[in-house]
């Protein structure tokens, strides 16, 4: 709660309310989302790259970019889950859109490191590249979306009311 004075002199207080549904359900407009679209074709390309990749030789490059594609899968996979059933409203003291913005930069990073790695093969591991690059951007631009809803105070589900009254 915060307290200024407004400019007739009034004391006047601000009080922020995170408004939540406390049960457990399945939200089908959450697939047609933006978040939702974005989770499900990074899952998509995860899933992809990495069944492309076992057509590969079998070396170092090819294992972290494996790493990397299998575990963007599960993380994201199970992120989706979370957000579609609303477990994450449920819960929506943990700093769920932090995480989420550490959760993208590091594999946006990742992405693009075992890309860039996955180019110097050459053949079928340029098709992986290629599906690698799409994820490090839509990884990339998840958390520029997750950096400014952190910067706005924003809760991952819910929503968050803010009320005024004079005193």
């Amino acid at each position: 709660m915060q307290s200024y004075q407004s400019t007739t002199g009034a004391p006047t207080t601000s009080t922020t309310t995170s408004s939540v549904t406390p049960i457990i359900w399945f939200d089908k407009d959450y697939l047609n989302s933006n978040e939702g679209l974005m989770k499900i074709v990074v899952i998509i390309l995860s899933l992809a790259s990495f069944i492309v990749a076992q057509f590969g030789p079998n070396n170092g490059r090819v294992s972290f970019y494996c790493f990397t594609s299998m575990s963007a899968f599960w993380i994201s996979l199970t992120l989706f889950g979370l957000y579609a059933f609303h477990v994450v409203e449920k819960m929506y003291t943990f700093p769920w859109i932090l995480g989420e913005f550490g959760y993208s930069i590091v594999w946006a990073t990742f992405y693009f490191v075992s890309s860039l790695l996955m180019l110097i093969g050459g053949g079928v591991q340029t098709v992986v590249a290629i599906f690698g690059f799409f994820a490090c951007a839509i990884f990339g631009y998840e958390a520029k979306r997750n950096y400014i809803r952190h910067q706005n105070n924003e809760i991952a589900q819910g929503e968050r009311v803010s009320s005024q009254s004079m005193a």
